[in-house]
C-alpha cells in the first residue's frame, strides 16, 4: 500500500483483486509503510517500550487493512489467521493486517498463505524484487532474479526490530522454506499486472526457488 493515503492506489489494488477473484481465491495482508514507520518513531521517543512500539505498528497495518477491506465492500478487517484462511470458501477476501508484536506483516502474509494452502504468495514493496543489500542505502547493490529460499533465509538472519525496512522478516523467509510456496516478489509498478503474472507473464521481480 502506499506510503501516504492514496485513493487512486487503493481503487487500482481493488480492480486487481476483483479481476483476480474472476479465476482465483484472493486473501491478502497489508503492510504500515511509513504511516507506521513514523508512528514508531515517535513511540519510541515517547520511551515505549519494543512491544509496545510494535503494537503501534500493528495498529498502523490495521487501518490500511480497514481502508482496502472497505472499498472492496467488507466490514470488517480479520484479525485471526484460522478465520481469514476459511474466508474464501464463502466467496470472501479476507483482509488483515498485523496480529503478533515480534514479526511484521511479511509473516502475517506467509502464515496466511501456508495455513490456507495457497499456491502463490506474493510480496509488494517499494523495492521491485530481492537486492543483495538495501538498494535505498547501499547503490552497490544487487538484485537478485531468482533467489533459493535456503539463500533468503539466510539474507534476512537479523533479529525484527519496530519499524525495521527488510524485504521479508527472517520468520517470513522461514515459513517460506519450510511450505515450499512459489513466491515472488514485486514492485509495486507490476500490480497491475498481477493477474497476467499469476498466469506465468513474465515480471521484472524477484522469484524464490523452491
Amino acid at each position: 500500500m502506499p506510503d501516504e493515503p492514496d485513493a487512486e492506489c487503493y481503487s487500482k489494488v481493488v480492480a486487481v483483486i476483483k479481476k483476480l477473484r474472476e479465476k482465483h481465491e484472493v486473501l491478502v495482508v497489508t503492510g504500515g509503510g511509513r504511516t507506521a514507520r513514523r508512528y514508531i518513531e515517535v513511540a519510541k521517543e515517547l520511551g515505549l517500550s519494543e512491544i509496545e512500539c510494535h503494537q503501534v505498528g500493528i495498529w498502523a497495518t490495521r487501518l490500511n487493512a480497514l481502508l482496502l477491506s472497505l472499498a472492496l465492500g467488507s466490514k470488517e478487517v480479520q484479525t485471526e489467521l484460522g478465520k481469514a484462511a476459511l474466508l474464501p470458501l464463502s466467496g470472501g477476501v479476507p483482509v488483515m493486517g498485523g496480529t503478533t508484536p515480534g514479526q511484521t506483516t511479511d509473516a502475517v502474509a506467509a502464515m496466511l498463505a501456508q495455513m490456507s494452502r495457497s499456491d502463490l504468495l506474493i510480496f509488494f514493496s517499494d523495492v521491485d524484487g530481492v537486492y543483495t543489500a538495501d538498494p535505498k542505502r547501499d547503490p552497490s547493490a544487487k538484485k537478485i532474479d531468482r533467489i533459493r529460499a535456503e539463500d533468503l533465509v539466510k539474507l534476512v538472519d537479523v533479529a525484527v526490530q519496530p519499524g525495521m525496512r527488510i524485504i521479508i522478516d527472517p520468520i517470513a523467509a522461514r515459513i517460506v522454506l519450510g511450505s515450499k510456496i512459489k513466491t515472488l516478489f514485486l514492485g509495486m509498478k507490476e500490480a497491475e499486472r498481477v493477474p497476467e503474472i499469476v498466469e506465468g507473464a513474465p515480471h521484472t521481480g524477484t522469484e524464490v526457488v523452491l
